[in-house]
């Protein structure tokens, strides 16, 4: 039997069972007759389990009624696949892994549709807030953006607020990554901290719409938005806490307060991203790390000197660098 005859039998199968779907005997008959007498167990089960297969798509999709038993028609295709000396055995077997493939194919199917769709959302959602910022962008803007209905938009987001949280993490979720692996690492601390900063502008480099949006909404958002940037960016920075720990024991590194300074880099950092954000992303910013690890390293000052306060007689001594 040729592709087109299994096509045309599998129709008028469905097509039948669609008009009389209480009436199981006489459709076995009629198929059990449009099946060649001399036809291959193995092909014969190849129809059955196809028919059985349009059957329950048929059920799935509302074409059949509420109460129609699949069960019933499994067993009187298996009629069918007695009569043709097909063991019951592989009868049920080979029904029951074409319905979990097929299914399996079709929730992958659903699944890809719908993260694709996702997706859209998402990128459209970063280009309109970071041109407009959050309180100013509209759903309505969004869904345009992403090609899509304003309906589609809420089945997967809530709200707006719903769909800017959801940006952020997903987003930053590739930065975390990405640390992780060099945090993880077994580096000495000074390599740890260079790979660190380099992953960081790296990242930013290629997200520079996410990061304005980031430095926006900070400010209009508050505490918020600097809980999701923050718990991704140092999930795992407790491993580089340790290491900077273990480099000043070793007199690597002089002992500091870790919270002060990992802020106070991140500050400095960030103003550094600030200033290539102000000329325009012109240049790749990872240009920046090298005069970056160069100031935090080792500072900007040559030589130790002395301030005096106005008004204190002792004056300070301050270890701002040294000769190297």
């Amino acid at each position: 039997m040729t592709h087109e005859s299994r096509q045309q039998l599998k129709q008028v199968f469905l097509r039948t069972l669609i008009q009389e779907p209480d009436n199981l005997e006489a459709l076995m008959r009629a198929l059990e007759t449009s099946l060649p007498a001399h036809r291959p167990g193995a092909e014969v089960l190849d129809d059955l389990a196809g028919c059985f297969q349009s059957a329950r798509n048929a059920l799935r999709q509302g074409m059949l009624p509420a109460g129609f038993s699949i069960s019933r028609l499994m067993v009187a295709l298996s009629g069918i696949a007695r009569k043709r000396n097909i063991d019951a055995d592989l009868f049920y077997s080979t029904l029951i892994e074409k319905a979990v493939v097929d299914g399996e194919s079709e929730d992958v199917h659903r699944a890809v549709h719908k993260q694709s769709t996702k997706e859209k959302i998402l990128d459209a959602a970063l280009e309109v807030f970071s041109e407009k910022g959050f309180h100013l962008a509209t759903v309505d803007e969004i869904a345009d953006q992403a090609g899509v209905g304003k309906g589609t938009l809420y089945r997967y987001f809530a709200n707006k607020e719903t769909l800017f949280n959801e940006l952020v993490k997903l987003r930053l979720a590739e930065l975390e990554r990405n640390a992780t692996a060099v945090l993880d690492g077994q580096d000495d601390v000074l390599t740890m901290i260079a790979k660190y900063l380099r992953v960081y502008f790296a990242f930013f480099d290629r997200n520079q719409h996410l990061y304005r949006l980031i430095a926006q909404e900070r400010l209009d958002f508050g505490e918020h938005v600097q809980d999701l940037y923050f718990k991704k960016v140092m999930r795992r920075i407790h491993a580089l806490k340790k290491k900077t720990y273990e480099a000043s024991q070793q007199g690597i590194l002089k002992e500091v307060d870790f919270q002060t300074v990992f802020y106070g880099v991140m500050g400095f950092v960030h103003g550094v991203i600030q200033k290539w954000l102000a000329r325009d992303c012109s240049y790749s910013l990872v240009e920046e790390l090298p005069g970056v690890i160069e100031v935090l390293f080792y500072g900007f000052v040559k030589k130790r000197v002395n301030l005096t306060k106005e008004g204190d007689k002792d004056g300070c001594s301050c270890n701002a660098g040294q000769d190297r």
